[in-house]
């Protein structure tokens, strides 16, 4: 039998040799997670047919599940397009220079481009309410909740006064084809007063996205408005792709040695460095460059896909005695304010966003008015020749945008370090150029957007702040509080995992 001597001098160059192994393993782990895009094959995306005649066949017999008589063709039709998780400064039109939208950039030359719209929340469900019912988040109650209470989020209330009822009811064949499941589906509200609501029932792609691309919105509008029509017809369309998870598309990444791939979304990296940044750890901008380069890749997506539509339209039966509205409910964050993606905070990044709109009345050119999604039904149904909704909203003489944002998703405010800084309300009172945020905690920051547009510095005093801080109170004063509606139907739990709202 061999003794202890012999035994320890045979196994310690085989120990070695096995932490040798271990180790390089480990390097080539670490290599690989911050390998860039280019090193290996970005997706390659082929229309697809198939998909299309499924997606129109779905529409016809939905279409032929909603049959009414419709008034006489003498209203205008109404189309309203809302391309969510889009910042108004990675558009061309906007100013930047990433080459992000040729299409759209082509189309609003002849559009009212309006230069100070904001959001009336930091996400898809409170700035989709308002747009719906003309009314700010405190009134119409659909938005965020407290971590102590057991919901994602409250709904817009059953019975709500909304364009497309007002317009269902002047006779408009009434259609919405929203791409974001996760909040647009028929359990939250927002489908009142449609004669056909297209989200949760579109199915899955052919590779397994659960939210509708670009493509098949456009194909599906296109469905909508290529059918017979005897009256007027309003048409809301919801875009999804700049919002996470993001997709590489070969063709529309236009640095692809920018993307590290291990930085994004559904990879394993992604999770550590947001959770860093949020506890105040910078990342390196090598990170932050990789998020850009992803982000714009999917407006290039959308961008040729939504211009297929806008020059499509005119041959749909869409002209110049016609309207359409080009929006956004919310931008993005990369990186600033120690922040990712949306419904966090109420900073310029996520609440200045685009508005384009062409019609009778709107002349082409750019427009300094200080307008909101509450806003805008006022004028879809002027439009119409139709009054406002009851109890809307407006912004007012004086000028004052509100975007308000009610705590944040749980799955940032459940981990105990950061559950504070979103367990709370925010609310940003900008009156242009300078804006003011103020939060339920007490906390209180004031900007000037003309010398400071990213909100890098807080204004220690200036005399503008204190007559901010009076509208803000009076404006908190005179609101009528809306209860948080209950959630009646159940969470589509996919679909919030799939665009990452719950782990």
């Amino acid at each position: 039998m061999p003794n202890a001597d012999f035994l320890a001098r045979r196994w310690k160059p085989i120990l070695a040799l096995v932490l040798l192994i271990v180790c390089a393993v480990c390097a080539v782990g670490v290599g690989l997670r911050f390998v860039p895009a280019s090193a290996r094959r970005l997706k390659v995306w082929r229309p697809n047919p198939e998909q299309y005649e499924v997606d129109a066949a779905l529409l016809a017999q939905e279409m032929g599940r909603a049959p009414r008589i419709w008034e006489p063709a003498s209203t205008p039709d109404i189309v309203v397009i809302v391309l969510d998780t889009t910042r108004l400064d990675r558009l061309g039109v906007y100013g930047y220079g990433g080459e992000t939208t040729p299409k759209l950039d082509a189309w609003a030359q002849k559009a009212r481009v309006y230069d100070q719209f904001r959001a009336d929340g930091p996400w898809t469900l409170p700035s989709h309410a308002s747009l719906f019912t003309g009314k700010w988040p405190i009134a119409h109650g659909a938005h965020g909740v407290p971590l102590s209470v057991e919901a994602e989020a409250a709904p817009l209330r059953k019975g709500s006064a909304t364009v497309a009822r007002a317009l269902r009811k002047a006779g408009y064949r009434t259609v919405g084809i929203a791409a974001n499941k996760a909040f647009l589906d028929t359990g939250w509200g927002l489908s009142q007063g449609f004669d056909v609501w297209m989200c949760e029932d579109l199915p899955k792609g052919a590779d397994g996205t659960i939210d509708p691309t670009a493509d098949r919105i456009t194909h599906l509008a296109q469905a909508a408005l290529g059918g017979p029509r005897e009256g007027g017809m309003f048409l809301f369309l919801n875009y999804i792709d700049p919002h996470t998870p993001w997709h590489l598309r070969e063709g529309y990444v236009k640095n692809p040695s920018k993307i590290l791939r291990d930085s994004l979304p559904t990879h394993r990296g992604w999770g550590r460095v947001t959770d860093r940044l949020m506890l105040r750890h910078k990342v390196s901008p090598e990170i932050v460059a990789s998020w850009s380069e992803a982000y714009d890749a999917e407006i290039r997506f959308m961008d040729e896909q939504l211009g297929e539509l806008l020059e499509a339209l005119p041959s749909l039966g869409i002209d110049d005695n016609d309207y359409v509205f080009v929006l956004s409910d919310h931008g993005e964050y990369l990186g600033e304010h120690d922040l990712v993606e949306h419904s966090k905070d109420v900073y310029e990044q996520v609440i200045h966003v685009p508005l384009l709109i062409r019609g009778p009345g709107f002349t082409p050119g750019r427009d300094a008015a200080p307008l909101q999604h509450h806003d805008l039904p006022r004028l879809i149904l002027a439009a119409a020749g139709l009054p406002p909704l009851p109890d809307s909203a407006d912004t007012g003489t004086a000028g004052v945008q509100v975007s308000e944002s009610y705590y944040a998703r749980k799955r940032e405010g459940e981990s105990p370090a950061v559950s504070a800084k979103f367990d709370r309300i925010r609310r940003a009172f900008v009156q242009f150029p300078h804006a003011l945020i103020l939060g339920g905690d007490g906390t209180s920051e004031a900007y000037d957007l003309a010398l400071d547009p990213e909100q890098r510095s807080v204004v220690p005093a200036a005399a503008w702040v204190q007559g901010l801080e009076s509208i803000a109170a009076d404006w908190e004063a005179g609101q009528k509080v809306a209860e948080p509606a209950p959630m009646e139907a159940p969470v589509n739990t996919e679909a919030l995992r799939a665009l990452g709202y719950i782990d």
